[in-house]
């Protein structure tokens, strides 16, 4: 590796931690001020605390790293041994770019969730064309990364937070197209076009566009717990998975 690729490298991923930083930042503050407006009962958003613990570590730990790199490549006596820690350090900063975005994109997803939770206004559009622009960026800032990609994780610990979960969860699948997320025998399915199909033992319920997040994620938490699916359950179990047209 030549020293002006490695330290290019790590300062590009730093650059990119520092931006999925900043965007988890600004939506997980959006998050705590609408959710309180819908009155005594604020709308619920599980996980975002420990989201932004993770955010925070993340992006420190990413710019330790590049720091690291340039005071490793600054040393005259660049010995093989030295040339393959320059490497590891790389490679983990990059790894940690990743992390650091896919938080962000956490983050966003959870934010999709307490605006369906939430009555329309212009502010929770606003929320939302910033979590649209955290999971699908300009051309040129960055990549699209579905939910397929990142896996599903949920912090659901009391049943009024799971609508909200599933409600971020639809809204990605939405965004993607063509995904399942299955729960056991519970099963969510998105196709190529933007019908959303809820699918249990009972039968099959279909939403079509535009849907309105907030039903079919109430269906999904009562078709969870008819089928006897603790919370436990459905955090180890949750899986998403690209359709037919996509494997």
């Amino acid at each position: 590796m030549v020293q002006g690729d490695a330290r290019e490298r790590a300062n590009a991923a730093a650059l990119r931690a520092a931006r999925g930083w900043l965007l988890g930042i600004g939506l997980a503050g959006q998050v705590e001020e609408l959710r309180f407006e819908g009155g005594d009962d604020p709308v619920p958003a599980p996980g975002l605390p420990k989201l932004l613990d993770r955010l925070e570590t993340d992006f420190h730990d990413v710019c330790d790293l590049s720091d690291r790199v340039a005071i490793l490549l600054r040393d005259p006596e660049q010995t093989p041994e030295r040339v393959a820690r320059i490497a590891v350090e790389v490679d983990a900063t990059e790894e940690g770019a990743d992390e650091t975005e896919r938080v962000a994109r956490r983050i966003a997803q959870l934010a999709f969730g307490v605006s369906s939770g939430l009555r329309p206004s212009e502010r929770v559009q606003r929320l939302d064309r910033a979590a649209v622009a955290v999971l699908h960026p300009p051309r040129g800032i960055g990549r699209p990364v579905g939910l397929v990609n990142d896996g599903i994780e949920l912090f659901t610990r009391h049943a009024p937070q799971l609508p909200v979960e599933l409600g971020g969860i639809i809204c990605r699948m939405l965004i993607d197209r063509n995904v399942n997320v299955r729960f056991g025998g519970v099963t969510l399915r998105v196709g190529r076009g933007a019908t959303l199909h809820l699918i249990t033992g009972e039968g099959a319920t279909a939403w079509e566009s535009p849907v309105q997040v907030s039903d079919p994620a109430n269906a999904t938490a009562t078709a969870l717990k008819l089928a006897g699916k603790s919370l436990k359950h459905i955090r180890a179990t949750a899986v998403a998975e690209w359709g037919d047209s996509r494997t």
